[in-house]
């Protein structure tokens, strides 16, 4: 792949993660609370933030399933460093975690209690089911923050591939001309020849 496809690829990799990073922080600083204080109720409320979760969940996936072929793709191209490959795949291996658990566990137990529970408004603090609920809330806050941190840590460590890639004639096994330093200067010694006893 030539120079100019390489960087659009890296480019590609890079929007993606930026744009689902920035939709993770966008909606956990403000959607959330933009709904629950413009919303008539809380049960309005919990009904839109539903939807926006399912929506946030399905957009985790899709972004870590492109961004897993996509840096498939990037290293077979241009390999990143052993760390940043690691780190990259984990971190991307533990968003998809925490959006299929916030969107086949987590997020239908809540709407299951909130149907129980009736007007959320109405059921007191102390009521078992409304604690219950709470922490469920709780472990669906919990799985953003994971998502967001590693979409900025698998962003991270994709950028830190970008810089030019260095190959040095031993790592080809090629054998060059030895050179020493003499007061600053390099003195460059020519291969020497075969010999005729070898």
């Amino acid at each position: 792949m030539a120079g100019r496809g390489r960087m659009m690829l890296a480019g590609a990799w890079l929007f993606v993660a930026a744009l689902w990073c920035g939709m993770l922080a966008f909606f956990g600083a403000f959607g959330a609370r933009t709904v629950l204080s413009t919303a008539p109720s809380r049960d309005a409320a919990g009904a839109v933030n539903r939807a926006l979760l399912d929506g946030l969940d399905a957009v985790s996936l899709g972004a870590v399933s492109l961004l897993l072929a996509g840096a498939v793709v990037w290293n077979r191209v241009r390999p990143w460093s052993p760390r940043a490959r690691g780190l990259g795949l984990r971190l991307l291996a533990v968003a998809a975690v925490a959006a299929i658990a916030s969107r086949y566990v987590i997020t239908p137990e809540m709407m299951a209690l909130r149907d129980r529970m009736g007007p959320i408004d109405l059921v007191a603090k102390t009521d078992p089911l409304r604690q219950e609920w709470g922490r469920l809330h709780g472990l669906s806050a919990l799985t953003l923050v994971v998502r967001l941190l590693a979409a900025i840590g698998s962003f991270a460590a994709a950028f830190s591939q970008l810089g030019p890639q260095t190959a040095s004639r031993s790592h080809r096994g090629e054998a060059g001309p030895a050179s020493a330093r003499n007061g600053g200067n390099t003195v460059v010694f020519p291969p020497e020849p075969p010999s005729p006893l070898a």
